[in-house]
């Protein structure tokens, strides 16, 4: 089983690719709590139009990707990890300025991923404020920034294969919100029950570099 995960979870660090929006909340995971979580974002063009165009030009196009993240809580304040986004893998790390015990969280991540097809690194840094309404739910806001390889705007070879040669660089920037909603959540009745996921997360995210309207929406699950 563990054999299958670890193979799971390479494949998908491999193949991701776009790098909006950060698929965590605002609180850190406490001391000695390990995570690892998948997800997957989908984008929605604002017109039918701007979509085709997108599809035809293939620039400021985005496709469905996967994204998966391992973290593990170094302190209560500090979380320590290894994310994928960009087409790439590298370390991360998590820390809340807030009370970690309290309802409310202000956090920044700082992310720096080795982008495998250009052979470069991808910075980028994440800043997210939320809040817990119980010990089940978080609402929360983000904005992310970073800097590397245009991967909205990847130009093609000759036989429609991505021309890793010719990436630009660029700045890129989302704002995000969305929701975490705590399944095993310590004292309720699926707390011991291995099989159900730790949490579920869902955010939208809008980019805010991009010359079409469009909005990406992000679904996570957290073991």
């Amino acid at each position: 089983m563990l054999k299958m995960i670890l193979t799971f979870m390479f494949f998908v660090l491999l193949f991701s690719s776009c790098y909006y929006g950060v698929m965590q909340g605002a609180h850190t995971l406490g001391k000695d709590h390990i995570t690892m979580t998948g997800g997957v974002t989908l984008h929605a063009y604002f017109s039918a139009e701007s979509k085709r165009e997108a599809e035809d030009s293939r620039v400021d196009y985005l496709e469905t990707y996967p994204t998966a993240d391992f973290a593990i809580g170094a302190t209560e304040r500090i979380d320590l990890g290894i994310s994928s986004f960009g087409y790439g893998v590298g370390p991360m790390v998590k820390y809340n300025f807030m009370d970690p015990t309290g309802a409310t969280a202000v956090s920044a991540m700082v992310n720096m991923n080795y982008v495998i097809p250009v052979q470069v690194m991808l910075p980028r840094l994440s800043l997210c404020a939320g809040r817990r309404f119980d010990r089940n739910l978080e609402v929360f806001v983000g904005s992310d920034i970073g800097y590397g390889p245009d991967l909205a705007n990847i130009p093609e070879s000759q036989d429609g294969s991505h021309d890793w040669d010719l990436v630009g660089n660029t700045c890129f920037s989302c704002i995000r919100i969305g929701c975490k909603y705590e399944l095993k959540s310590p004292g309720s009745p699926n707390e011991s029950r291995t099989y159900i996921p730790e949490s579920i997360l869902f955010q939208f995210s809008i980019p805010l570099d991009i010359s079409r309207s469009m909005i990406l929406a992000g679904l996570a699950v957290t073991y």
